[in-house]
């Protein structure tokens, strides 16, 4: 009897051990019934403890350095997404209130710089990207500070969550029966639905020897790309705070092959740390209002031209005998729908023959797939041509794409719009500007942003070679310019741009 009860208390003890020690070596293949894969990955990522196996991890959080990749800013289309240095990486997540709060810090990598997403920075760059349940925004200043909605950005964020480790480990037993285990060689792999808000999304994940997570998939939606693999692999696992919950210390994440995050972690705390990321009133009512992308507004900027404005981007109508071109179809969906609609409306018995494209960055491509759905032909510098065609195909439709080399001039004997690649552009390989003759009116995307105060300081050092290499090519060009049409900002006479490159008021 008394060897009877010391194997129970044996027995007992065991089960109640830290569940990183009994997961310390090898785990043996179990059955493939779902409830005992989804306890064994639990206790092996410390999240179900005691007799009862109780999930004890609610928040979490780490800091990493390392290299940030920008999405959709390559050089050359198709080409590596430019790279930023990452000097600090400070996440927080709470699993049982969706949340997550990165709070980040880069700065420009070492050598030279090709590419966008705002580099070469003038300076150190601070970013509090926040999501929280279905809802985005990012602070300043500090975690919790002065919000902004950043409306669109929910799915990209969310979907950070549930990649995670743990994350994956409560996004799994969230799925219920929805929970397919299988294998891959002699790897487990779970696939599931994740909740809301990207209840629309799959992920798949394989799981190493000792059962943790190794790698996941999920294919995300990209306005340009369409459906797109997005992947996390996770190595050399520790136990950062001795609470017997393994965390990864290399994350590398990867962008339909190409990297975009890798980080080496160096620091984290596992065991439910203070997290909250409450909504602000002022993002919840940027939500109850209409998407900020879908306001439109129009105003006559020239003979038969109309500058269209009211969100992040702005485009240009240009109307012909027969026929419209609109310099720049942005964004996405939410802001193509309304402008083309914006378009249709000013212009009823007019088509839009062209969508005019300055540069391959996702965000002024993103709107392409409208275009293409408009049937409206797309003109783009020649290296895009193939780029585009590829990758705005659908269903075995092929977008009419049609290849702008040094020059394009549209005419009808009346109006007339010239086409010209920039030469020498660190920005993007691929740049197009676009002038009015006849209102002497230059459209240019990136190059040179007016401030919003016009006696701003003008820009110096590194942020003012984009301008001056627009200056070099406005001379080489010969072009007659008396204002400027930003695909970011307002027009504005071209006095203020020579003023920016710090050439007063020389004449061309």
């Amino acid at each position: 009897m008394r060897t009877s009860l010391l194997a129970l208390v044996a027995a007992a003890l065991l089960a109640s051990i830290s569940p990183h020690a009994q997961t310390a070596g090898p785990a043996q293949a179990g059955p493939d019934t779902r409830e005992d894969v989804l306890r064994g990955v639990g206790i092996a990522h410390g999240m179900l403890r005691g007799l009862q196996y109780t999930d004890a991890t609610t928040t979490a959080q780490f800091q990493a350095t390392g290299t940030q990749y920008i999405v959709g800013q390559a050089f050359k289309p198709g080409g590596p997404w430019p790279a930023a240095k990452l000097t600090k990486y400070n996440v927080w997540i709470n699993y049982a209130v969706p949340g997550m709060r990165i709070d980040l810090e880069r700065t420009n990598p070492d050598g030279p710089v090709q590419g966008g997403g705002g580099l070469p920075f003038a300076a150190p760059q601070r970013q509090i990207l926040v999501v929280g349940g279905t809802r985005a925004w990012n602070e300043a200043m500090m975690p919790g500070g002065p919000a902004t909605a950043a409306i669109g950005q929910e799915k990209d964020r969310a979907v950070q969550i549930w990649m995670l480790p743990q994350g994956v480990v409560k996004a799994a037993r969230m799925a219920g029966d929805k929970l397919a285990v299988g294998m891959e060689g002699n790897k487990r792999t779970l696939t599931f639905p994740l909740p809301d808000p990207v209840s629309n999304y799959t992920e798949k994940v394989r799981l190493d020897e000792r059962k943790l997570v190794e790698h996941v998939e999920v294919m995300v939606d990209n306005p340009v790309l369409g459906p797109a693999e997005l992947e996390a692999d996770y190595d050399n696992y520790k136990d950062p705070d001795l609470s017997d919950i393994p965390f990864p210390f290399h994350i590398v994440q990867k962008f339909r092959g190409s990297p975009i995050l890798e980080l080496t972690v160096t620091s984290a705390r596992m065991y439910n740390p203070y997290v909250v990321v409450p909504t602000p009133d002022n993002v919840e009512q940027a939500y109850a209002a209409p998407d900020p992308q879908s306001k439109v507004e129009i105003q006559k900027a020239g003979t038969g031209v109309w500058f269209v404005t009211g969100a992040s981007h702005n485009s240009l109508a240009v109307e012909f005998k027969d026929y419209i071109a609109l310099i720049e179809s942005p964004v996405g969906e939410n802001r193509a729908a309304p402008l083309f609609d914006a378009v249709k409306k000013q212009f009823p018995n007019k088509k839009i023959r062209y969508v005019i494209n300055t540069h391959h960055h996702f965000d002024h491509a993103g709107g392409l797939r409208h275009a293409v759905a408009e049937r409206t032909t797309i003109l783009t510098y020649r290296d895009n041509k193939p780029y585009y065609e590829k990758v705005l195909a659908s269903k075995g439709t092929r977008p009419a794409v049609e290849a702008v080399g040094e020059q394009r001039v549209l005419t009808d004997g009346t109006q007339r719009l010239e086409l010209y690649k920039i030469q020498n552009s660190n920005h993007a390989d691929t740049m197009l500007i676009a002038y009015l003759p006849k209102d002497k009116l230059l459209v240019e995307a990136d190059l040179w942003n007016p401030p919003a105060q016009p006696n701003a300081p003008p820009p110096t050092g590194i942020a003012l070679a984009e301008p001056l290499n627009l200056w070099a090519n406005i001379q080489r060009l010969k072009l007659d310019v008396a204002q400027i049409a930003p695909i970011h900002g307002r027009i504005v006479p071209f006095s203020d741009f020579r003023r920016a490159v710090g050439q007063g008021n020389n004449t061309n």
